[in-house]
């Protein structure tokens, strides 16, 4: 060993310097900048406002399939996949409403973002299937159409919005288990 010390390289913690997770996301944090005060409050809010978008799409897509069999010169693989996704949409909005309300753990948050992709990339093509199509009422399948792409949109912005601020929304069942018995024995003591 000798007497000389050499010199330890430390790093500054500067609070400005992005950590990895942020240099990821950069485009993210300037997009979601102005969510970023609550960010578990924003996610709820958008879910609010994409649920208005799925029960349209429910109640248009039950117009379009009436539509549909009513001109008698319809495809009857479209109109089974307007009601269809009508009804998936449906469970979408249930499925969602539980998952960010009642069970947001890593597990069904994660599921919950697969489902939005699939339904987001459902809802191009469908938008792709009923904008030119001339069968049976015709502006009707451009409004299906143009909220099925609409959709698309809203789908595709709560996924992301949902990505950014995934770690603010999942809570561990342990963290709320205990969380609960700090409330019951707040000073730590036991009770046996």
């Amino acid at each position: 060993m000798s007497d000389k010390q050499e010199p330890v390289a430390t790093a500054s913690m500067d609070v400005d310097t992005p950590t990895s997770t942020q240099q990821s996301y950069g485009i993210l944090n300037k997009m979601f900048a102005s969510c970023a005060p609550d960010p578990r409050g924003s996610v709820h809010r958008a879910w609010g406002i994409s649920l208005l978008f799925v029960v349209m799409y429910f109640s248009l897509s039950i117009f379009e399939m009436v539509s549909l069999q009513r001109s008698g010169d319809g495809s009857i693989a479209l109109t089974i996949a307007a009601i269809w996704t009508g009804v998936i949409h449906l469970a979408l909005g249930v499925l969602g409403t539980f998952v960010l309300k009642r069970f947001p753990t890593s597990f069904s948050v994660g599921f919950f973002l697969g489902v939005l992709v699939v339904l987001a990339n459902q809802n191009i093509i469908l938008y792709a299937s009923f904008h030119k199509y001339t069968q049976g009422n015709s502006k009707a399948n451009q409004v299906f159409a143009a909220l099925g792409f609409l959709l698309f949109a809203v789908l595709t912005f709560m996924t992301l919005l949902l990505v950014h601020f995934k770690s603010d929304v999942v809570v561990s069942p342990l963290d709320t288990v205990n969380s609960h018995d700090e409330n019951d024995n707040p000073q730590g003591r036991t009770t046996a």
